[in-house]
């Protein structure tokens, strides 16, 4: 794909991540504060790269995790918040992705949300966060993966941090027709590696790009460590930060590149190869799953609970040492 450059094409999509300082914030204006200098970002990154078509912001950017005050710091969507970030995104005719932690949920606990808004100033789709990161995420899981038309007419699909380490909710977001996967991630040490690596094994794995929007620096709690990229669908890294808070780096993602390698590939067409097991020797390969854990969850959720507790632990406190230590010799 297309790097070094500032520009994009009618092919190409051009995509900036940022490594959006974390912000620690005492109040509803703090918050509204930083939505401001969020959108002077915006504006900025677009003066710098004439060919942005799409801004990618971190999870917690906009209202950050305050250990104590998270809960006074909700807001709705549309909010205030995203208001800013709707005229941001029409002034300067690009496309963003932004953070809410949390949207308001009148069913229970908050949501916490991945936004993209559209160059017309339009919120063209709210996904909630489906795996929050337990034992310290207060988020309300959300229960479906989402995919839109983004710029250009690639296909965006939505992930939020904790999220993209389970490979069953990036699969179905692909399955859904996901051409790139946005990640929004605030993670931090010590798992950098990880997160670095899992990034790319999810590109390759599902033949899509990859980008990946995290935060740095030090907050109350932790020190995030930022290393915002941008995948190829090769699973080969196009663009990547470092750890200095407020980074952006920048890709071009050609459109008819991953349509065509789709199309055309064979031994690593993993979408393709994954419903026609054995081609080679059954004419047209066998499409049946061969995945007895799949089944029983979607038949029998309880039984798939049984059998993931049986591997692991049967409550979602952490059981004392001697617990774990007598669960491990009676196995």
């Amino acid at each position: 794909m297309p790097v070094g450059s500032i520009s994009s094409s009618s092919d190409t999509v051009g995509v900036a991540v940022v490594n959006y300082r974390v912000p620690v914030l005492e109040s509803k204006q703090e918050v509204l504060d930083n939505c401001q200098r969020i959108a002077d970002f915006v504006e900025g990154t677009k003066m710098g790269y004439p060919g942005l078509d799409l801004i990618v912001f971190p999870e917690y950017s906009t209202q950050g995790f305050h250990p104590t005050k998270w809960r006074e710091l909700c807001t709705t969507v549309p909010g205030p918040e995203t208001d800013i970030f709707c005229e941001a995104c029409r002034k300067n005719k690009v496309w963003g992705v932004f953070s809410i932690t949390g949207e308001i949920n009148p069913n229970g606990n908050p949501f916490n949300c991945f936004i993209l808004i559209d160059d017309q100033g339009e919120i063209k789709l709210n996904f909630h966060k489906i795996n929050p990161w337990v034992p310290k995420e207060p988020w309300y899981p959300g229960d479906q993966t989402m995919v839109v038309k983004g710029p250009k007419g690639l296909m965006i699909g939505a992930n939020v941090c904790y999220d993209s380490n389970i490979p069953e909710i990036v699969r179905d977001t692909v399955m859904k027709g996901a051409e790139l996967v946005v990640r929004i991630q605030g993670y931090m040490y010590p798992s950098k590696e990880q997160q670095i690596k899992v990034a790319s094994v999810r590109a390759w794995e599902n033949n899509v790009y990859f980008a990946v929007a995290n935060m740095a620096g030090r907050d109350k709690l932790y020190y995030y460590f930022g290393h915002s990229n941008i995948i190829d669908f090769d699973g080969t890294t196009l663009a990547e930060c470092g750890s200095a808070p407020d980074e952006v780096t920048y890709a071009e993602l050609s459109i008819s590149a991953i349509r065509r390698a789709r199309r055309n590939w064979t031994a690593e067409n993993h979408l393709y190869n994954l419903t026609h097991r054995g081609y080679s020797a059954v004419k047209d390969g066998v499409a049946t799953s061969p995945y007895s854990f799949y089944k029983i969850w979607s038949e029998d959720p309880e039984k798939a609970k049984q059998i993931c507790e049986s591997l692991t632990r049967d409550a979602p406190e952490q059981p004392s040492e001697e617990q774990a230590t007598g669960h491990l010799l009676n196995k």
